[in-house]
């Protein structure tokens, strides 16, 4: 709601026109091709709403019941994934949602795309054996702090080695655009 009252404030002058472009959904897009995962791969080929397929499975709801609450939800999980959420992230950020029920979302999702987890597993592990990681044209991003014995510097470590990828390439394929 706040970024429709945000929008409302831009307003082109006579004669003239605004334009905006949206690369719909660019970081799922770009997760899509990196973990080759089959339901994911093939929800954006059928151009379905990847929120409403998400949500459809985490709430064990058909497509044409859901709201705007259950999509909202789908939303922060689809791309709290990307960004390295946590059970404990979950429910932060969805008022009112126990620790058990943002777990079971979570592993709902991952057995909806076990794509993403295996990508998630086998990324932190290249990152632990190579100590980078890079996006598909190749900018790489050091990660030697994923050795650590600092649980905290190791855990961050391990979110930005799973954005990295993800994100990087994103930013790749929008700056060749």
């Amino acid at each position: 709601e706040l970024g429709r009252q945000v929008r409302t404030a831009f307003v082109a002058p006579p004669g003239t026109q605004l334009l905006s472009a949206d690369y719909s959904q660019v970081e799922l897009r770009v997760l899509a091709h990196l973990c080759g995962d089959e339901g994911l791969v093939a929800a954006f080929r059928n151009d379905e709403d990847i929120h409403n397929a998400t949500a459809s499975t985490v709430f064990g709801v058909p497509v044409a019941e859901l709201t705007r609450d259950h999509r909202r939800v789908a939303k922060v999980v689809n791309f709290g994934i990307v960004y390295g959420l946590s059970p404990f992230g979950l429910q932060r950020a969805i008022p009112g949602m126990s620790r058990e029920d943002a777990s079971g979302f979570i592993d709902t999702y991952f057995g909806k795309y076990p794509g993403i987890k295996r990508y998630i597993d086998e990324t932190l592990q290249m990152g632990r054996e190579r100590g980078y990681v890079e996006t598909l044209l190749g900018r790489r991003r050091y990660v030697p702090e994923l050795l650590s014995s600092n649980a905290q510097m190791r855990m961050a470590t391990e979110r930005y080695t799973i954005t990295h990828p993800v994100q990087g390439s994103a930013a790749d394929v929008i700056k060749v655009a």
